[in-house]
């Protein structure tokens, strides 16, 4: 199976334009591959409603009471909302897809919450929802502590999560869109 992995930064994800884009990037991809994963961040930026820095402002003085677990609760959400809001567009427009949180698709992380290191991936559940003829959108960011948490990568952690999905699947290519002058 000739698999793509897509990533969309928060910004693609930001409005309805930006998910148009998305849309048609997702559709050329399905054209072209017999599997399409897809990774998102959350949308937009500081002061948009569900981007991971305007979560954070909400705890004000109380983020220092928070145990760094909380917190990941609270951060990987964003990502969450993008993966359900993009699979519920793609579905609409006729494409089977299905929305993954971090650790649904089968990213394993130890138990350093905001900046857990990713320990294995297993790509079994992503591996049949292509096989279901579904576009996989995966939340990046994020994982699965051992403690069976919610535990986030760190910042730049969805394009990590595109690359690990990428290679775990063998995929025959991975594409990041973002907003973001070069790569490291």
């Amino acid at each position: 199976m000739r698999i793509i992995v897509q990533k969309f930064g928060g910004t693609s994800m930001a409005d309805e334009k930006g998910r148009s884009f998305v849309l048609q990037k997702i559709k050329k991809a399905k054209e072209l591959f017999d599997g399409v994963v897809v990774v998102v961040s959350a949308m937009g930026r500081l002061h948009s409603p569900y981007a991971t820095d305007t979560l954070l402002s909400l705890l004000g003085t109380s983020r220092e009471n928070l145990s760094k677990r909380e917190l990941d609760l609270l951060m990987g959400t964003g990502e969450i909302i993008s993966a359900v809001v993009l699979s519920g567009e793609l579905q609409r427009e006729g494409i089977a897809s299905e929305a993954f949180s971090g650790g649904r698709a089968g990213i394993i992380t130890d138990n350093n919450y905001t900046g857990a290191e990713v320990l294995s991936v297993d790509a079994v559940p992503l591996r049949a929802a292509l096989r279901e003829g579904l576009v996989p959108v995966v939340a990046g960011f994020q994982g699965r502590s051992l403690e069976g948490e919610l535990a986030t990568l760190g910042r730049g952690g969805s394009d990590l999560t595109a690359a690990l999905l990428g290679e775990a699947l063998d995929a025959e290519k991975v594409e990041i869109y973002t907003d973001v002058d070069g790569i490291m």
